[in-house]
């Protein structure tokens, strides 16, 4: 995968989920003209099925990825919402985004209380792509997946330097890379 060749000469393996994300964001704004990607790991609700989001703004795009999710399912939530980013999938626009955005990025997203029904709604739509084109939903998901195959051997294990990955661990430990716990 061309993109971690990329990634390869910025950072170091293994690193934390949100590092990697992070590089990841960064990347897709750098092939995109410089806009920026910005990212927010947040709590959606229980009682809706979304995992991740992705909105345009006028001068940014923000990607909001479940906090929840384990370690290697936030990477295919943001491969997913960053191959729509890529293919432009821009039918998803709504009234509210704005206000949604605004809670995300205020660190403390009001999904529950004043407000949330709209929001709750919002994030529904804006997760459902208006009614939700499979073929762009598969797409994105299979894009998901292999981003997650590419770099899951980069992630530590949350509360220790290792790699998620034990194969990957193994053969890289074999290799004389990296620390060894």
């Amino acid at each position: 995968m061309e993109l971690g060749r990329e990634l390869r000469h910025r950072i170091d393996a293994p690193v934390d989920v949100r590092e990697l994300a992070r590089a990841l964001c960064e990347e897709m704004s750098r092939r995109r003209g410089g806009r920026p990607v910005q990212l927010r790991f947040e709590r959606f609700p229980d009682e809706i099925e979304v995992t991740g989001l992705w909105m345009e703004f006028g001068d940014f795009d923000l990607v909001v990825v479940e906090e929840r999710a384990e370690t290697v399912q936030q990477l295919v939530i943001l491969g997913h919402e960053l191959w729509h980013m890529k293919e432009g999938h821009r039918d998803h626009h709504v009234d509210g985004a704005s206000a949604v955005a605004r809670a995300a990025l205020s660190g403390r997203p009001d999904w529950t209380g004043t407000g949330a029904p709209p929001r709750r709604e919002f994030a529904l739509t804006v997760a459902a792509r208006d009614g939700s084109r499979q073929a762009d939903e598969a797409r994105a998901e299979e894009f998901g997946l292999h981003l997650a195959s590419v770099f899951r051997s980069w992630l530590t294990r949350p509360g220790s330097r290792g790699t998620v990955d034990p194969v990957g661990r193994a053969i890289r430990t074999s290799l004389g890379y990296g620390p060894q716990d």
